[in-house]
């Protein structure tokens, strides 16, 4: 087997992709029973957008934590779904407003470890805890998050916007470790100040504010790889990876196989035209953020990732959804 069937073979198995193979059946239901489900930015995207009167929109996002996260790490489950959630937001080139928690556990030392760390993360990223439920006796532990955000309506980025001979740029903190929680967690905020991390977040701000993107994403627990799955195939497109740059660009003590299925605190994916890329990337280096060209849109319908001389195809969307369906 090649070492690049070995990575294709690595990632169809690995739990933060192919947890989201449900998603597709999901959505859909979702789209065609709820009511008013077919509204456009808001199933599959990061954060839901809901129109006003004014010329902002409200984002709204959730996500939750694994319960194997919050019975053995609970202060990193608690601070994580802060993070998660403000990520989401500044993806959608929006400012967090507000977030809620709901909280479940039966162990007082754990229910109050996740309480500590969302308070710290509601300090970390700025975002002030208004709404919570909490159940101290419940058979389950877990923590689930919801963010309000706000974007000026022609700010707002979308999954959904990538366009043939975009360029994918992959844009995150050089300064890090590997998480103490997650071993497939790439720790950019939790040894910084409040002020840096949120120098960096901001990024996305500026990017949008000037209209260099097509499209946005955070960097989730799918990994790089299944974060350009979802963009891709959410904007109904396809494209090519180069795991060679990749490589050459991931921090020196991750290895390939680790950086392609890490969740990156201050990551995010974007695409855009080939004519902005030196735009984009003094703009990610005035927030102390790197900037790489790791790929390229096109009207393939597939995600394929190259390596040296090989190259093979991961995700094939013209056969049906795989990750995201298409969005409006």
């Amino acid at each position: 087997m090649t070492e690049l069937k070995e990575i294709i073979h690595l990632l169809h198995t690995f739990d933060g992709i192919s947890r989201k193979f449900v998603l597709p059946d999901i959505l859909r239901k979702l789209r065609e029973q709820s009511y008013n489900g077919n509204t456009p930015h808001s199933l599959g995207e990061d954060s839901a957008a809901i129109g006003t009167d004014s010329d902002e929109v409200i984002l709204l996002t959730t996500d939750s934590i694994v319960e194997e996260l919050c019975l053995n790490h609970p202060f990193s489950a608690g601070f994580n779904v802060v993070l998660a959630n403000t990520m989401d937001i500044y993806a959608a080139g929006g400012r967090p407003t507000s977030f809620a928690v709901a909280l479940s556990y039966s162990d007082q030392k754990i229910g109050d470890a996740i309480l500590e760390g969302l308070i710290q993360g509601s300090q970390r990223f700025q975002v002030p805890i208004v709404r919570g439920h909490t159940n101290p006796s419940s058979s389950s532990t877990y923590v689930v998050g919801s963010a309000t955000g706000t974007v000026k309506r022609n700010h707002m980025l979308t999954a959904g916007g990538a366009e043939d001979d975009d360029v994918l740029i992959l844009l995150f903190d050089s300064i890090g470790k590997r998480g103490s929680s997650y071993p497939l967690g790439w720790d950019t905020v939790t040894h910084k100040d409040s002020e840096s991390v949120i120098l960096r977040f901001t990024t996305m701000l500026d990017l949008a504010e000037k209209g260099l993107l097509h499209a946005s994403k955070d960097v989730s627990v799918a990994g790089l790889v299944g974060t350009a799955g979802m963009l891709v195939e959410y904007s109904w497109k396809g494209g090519t990876i180069d795991l060679d740059v990749v490589n050459a660009s991931c921090p020196p003590s991750i290895p390939l196989t680790d950086w392609i299925r890490m969740f990156i605190s201050s990551g995010f994916l974007v695409s855009a035209s080939r004519e902005e890329l030196d735009k984009i990337t003094s703009i990610a280096n005035a927030h102390k953020m790197t900037a790489v060209k790791i790929g390229v849109v096109n009207d393939s319908k597939q995600l394929s990732l190259r390596l040296g001389t090989d190259e093979m195809v991961l995700f094939d969307f013209s056969q049906g959804p795989v990750l995201t369906p298409r969005g409006h």
